[in-house]
């Protein structure tokens, strides 16, 4: 490595980038410091840091730098994203949406933003609003399994039951091995009170992952109302096992 003297802040944060790259994240935080040392007004280096911070779950120390990286490049919308993401990771979800607000502010076209806004309103009970940033998603990327299913989960949160259907039979198009979305859509078939469908999906969920404890207990569920008992008690007992504390309540 060369002597810091002769190595420029440019220099510094690629250095920084490279151990980051290896998920050497100490090694990066260093690198952008020496940088900072030689130009303490470098919007980059705070914005790398603070995403090696993020890296190692130091949300608090992420966002002090993302709060510099702004006050020096206020037009950053990869800052904005980064640092509502950290907002996100602390659960502080009104903090995140204003900054995926900006970040859309300067680029309208990210799905990447409209899928973690949704998700900081599903955070907060607001489904509306979750649903139409889902929308925007799947208009950029008509492809994205994960927004299927999160707007699926925001239509069943509204009792919208159908429409929650729609998307959960969407997201398994793209996404076929994924045992939550058999489980979310068994679970809306049970609401439903139709419980062959139910017991299929939960029967695939649990299939798909054998460790899921709820497609388990609600497979029970939905063995009872077939009046299959003894196959619902041998259900409740694997969810027990899984420590389902539920389960406990009907063995």
């Amino acid at each position: 490595m060369e002597s810091p003297q002769l190595q420029t802040k440019e220099q510094w944060v690629q250095e920084g980038n490279v151990h980051a790259a290896f998920h050497e994240y100490q090694q990066a935080i260093a690198a952008y410091e020496q940088a900072l040392r030689l130009d303490p007004s470098y919007a980059r280096a705070y914005h790398n840091r603070g995403a090696a911070y993020a890296d190692l779950n130091e949300y608090r120390q992420a966002i002090a730098d993302f709060d510099q990286a702004l006050r020096l490049a206020p037009d950053s919308t990869a800052t904005y994203y980064n640092r509502g993401t950290a907002y996100v990771d602390l659960n502080e979800y009104q903090q995140a949406i204003a900054d995926f607000d900006q970040t859309l502010r300067l680029d309208p076209n990210s799905a990447d933003v409209y899928y973690n806004r949704g998700n900081a309103h599903v955070a907060l009970n607001e489904y509306q609003q979750a649903i139409a940033d889902f929308d925007q998603t799947l208009r950029l990327d008509p492809g994205s399994a994960d927004a299927y299913y999160n707007r699926g989960n925001a239509h069943a949160a509204l009792n919208e039951y159908q429409q929650a259907i729609a998307d959960f039979d969407q997201a398994l198009r793209f996404d076929p091995s994924n045992a939550h979305i058999y489980h979310n859509r068994g679970a809306v078939y049970a609401t439903l009170q139709d419980y062959q469908q139910a017991l299929a999906d939960f029967d695939q969920a649990q299939a798909l992952d054998p460790t899921h404890a709820r497609a388990h207990y609600h497979r029970g569920r939905a063995l009872q109302h077939l009046g299959r008992q003894a196959e619902a008690h041998h259900a409740f007992q694997q969810a027990e096992s899984l420590g389902y504390e539920e389960a406990r309540e009907v063995l």
